[in-house]
């Protein structure tokens, strides 16, 4: 066989299980995350052809996790795997865990820009500053400096559970290989980068949250729009400009504005009287030397750059007294607790989606990570809301 023919062989294969994997994850989870998964994948496989894994984690450990899937789910010891005490799942390795957290920072704005904080116990409290800024003041030649009044906080980063639940096919670990690691891989990384975004944008606004979020807390400054601006869609350059000056000039290197991609998309579209858009038409191209690479900003608003996400309300909530939109650094202003390795176990009888996975000779493959999401420096975002009636 010719090489050619190899690597149209090696094609065919791949796509076999992306087909295969891709709708497996639809008919649980929708066929949106199966897309973004296929992406993940596909831009791990380019980056990788460019001499350049995103994962930073080698062939051999990729394949050596997919054999210890397959091994577990056999009922056997995995190799490279270690055993959890607290619920009999095992522990990837901690190139592993980072390496699937890279993967993450490359699909999730939180997971990217927040600060991490490597976590030992449950809870963990980080002093912060929350007064204005500390000017100090001079001694004179024989006279006693007065005690500066210090406000300094506390953040509270208290671990919760997240867990992910994915079929995937006997047939399909039998061959333990490269793209079925990157599938595995990618889905653990979306699905937790995903969550992070939820949380450290929206959390407690939304039913089931264990952390507060940007929108819920209120120790952020709020930024409500004039009384006629009743809609999401009113927001303009003025207010953006009214936005950046809450934010103090240490922050502002840092900072970015963020919103739903379809508030976005109705910002863009203001025109002055004459036609011309507010914002500029060249705002929706992308400036070659922002330092951030992996998601690309959707535009820029007054030299910031602005990013979009799923995690913040639509133009179609719009409504009175809503925030819908940040403003700030998630580095100073968000952090993010990590309670250790990323935990794989399995069940071969569970039903998850709606199918028995052992009539199905399929296997449920369950992913924990302990985290915790907290409000880091409030004073380095703002949110932008619309005012009451």
């Amino acid at each position: 066989m010719t090489p050619e023919q190899l690597e149209a062989l090696k094609g065919d294969f791949k796509g076999i299980i992306d087909a295969s994997v891709k709708e497996n994850i639809s008919s649980i989870v929708g066929q949106e995350v199966a897309e973004k998964t296929a992406a993940i994948v596909a831009k791990m496989r380019a980056e990788k052809a460019s001499g350049n894994d995103i994962s930073g984690i080698s062939d051999e450990m990729k394949v050596a996790f997919v054999k210890d899937i397959k091994a577990i789910t056999r009922g056997e010891k995995a190799a490279m795997l270690s055993n959890s005490d607290t619920s009999g799942g095992y522990l990837v390795p901690t190139e592993l865990h980072a390496g699937i957290m890279r993967i993450a920072a490359t699909v999730g704005l939180v997971a990217r820009d927040a600060q991490f904080f490597p976590m030992s116990t449950d809870t963990l409290d980080i002093p912060r500053y929350t007064g204005s800024d500390l000017l100090g003041g001079y001694l004179g030649e024989d006279a006693e400096g007065s005690e500066t009044d210090v406000a300094v906080g506390d953040s509270r980063l208290q671990v919760a559970t997240w867990y992910t639940i994915f079929r995937v096919g006997n047939t399909l670990l039998a061959d333990a290989n490269i793209d079925v690691a990157n599938w595995l891989l990618a889905l653990a990384a979306e699905g937790l980068a995903a969550r992070m975004d939820k949380e450290g944008f929206a959390g407690g606004t939304f039913v089931g949250s264990p952390f507060v979020g940007i929108l819920g807390s209120t120790e952020v400054t709020a930024y409500v729009m004039p009384a006629t601006k009743t809609a999401f869609s009113d927001f303009n350059a003025d207010h953006a400009s009214d936005v950046i000056a809450q934010v103090k000039e240490s922050v502002l290197p840092e900072s970015a504005f963020y919103f739903h991609r379809t508030v976005w998309a109705k910002v863009r579209q203001q025109k002055t009287a004459n036609g011309m858009y507010t914002v500029g038409q060249n705002n929706s191209m992308i400036a070659a030397n922002f330092k951030k690479v992996g998601i690309q900003p959707a535009g820029v608003l007054w030299d910031y750059p602005v990013y979009t996400t799923d995690y913040l309300p639509d133009n179609s909530a719009s409504a009175i007294s809503t925030k819908f939109g940040v403003f700030g650094s998630l580095k100073m202003g968000l952090y993010i607790g990590d309670r250790g390795a990323v935990e794989i176990s399995k069940s071969d009888s569970a039903t998850v989606g709606g199918k028995n996975v052992f009539a199905a000779n399929q296997t449920a493959v369950r992913v924990l990570h302990r985290h915790a999401v907290s409000i880091g420096l409030p004073a380095a975002m703002v949110t932008i809301g619309t005012p009451a009636a």
